[in-house]
């Protein structure tokens, strides 16, 4: 099963949205399937922007317990939906993705915004 970064993007809205920083089952996300948001929830875990554990003995319902520092980081670049269109329309023409690299194009972005506004942002 192939990464979707809207739905990577959707569901960690959706985990920033839950009341407390806690979900007792992961959200259903309008469009996508349930295995669909298991898989990239999955793969959040592994890239170390959520943190989880089981609620059942038998490990088959997942907890979100929270974005970690870097899944918030990670939103907060994602969030304007502009950027997130201007990230997808760079990577599509690059041809291929990863989250470090979109996280490097949307800061790329904001940037520009920031030098836009007369910033001077040195290195």
């Amino acid at each position: 099963m192939k990464r979707n970064p809207d739905l990577i993007r959707h569901l960690l809205l959706a985990l920033e949205d839950a009341p407390d920083a806690e979900l007792l089952r992961l959200p259903s996300l309008e469009g996508y399937a349930s295995h669909q948001v298991k898989h990239r929830f999955r793969l959040l875990l592994e890239a170390g922007l959520v943190t989880a554990g089981y609620t059942s003995p038998h490990g088959r319902r997942w907890i979100a317990v929270r974005l970690t520092w870097g899944g918030h980081e990670y939103l907060e670049r994602m969030r304007d939906p502009a950027i997130w269109r201007q990230t997808k329309k760079a990577m599509g023409k690059a041809g291929a993705w990863s989250l470090e690299t979109m996280g490097t194009v949307a800061k790329a972005i904001i940037m520009t915004r920031l030098e836009t506004l007369g910033l001077e942002l040195g290195s």
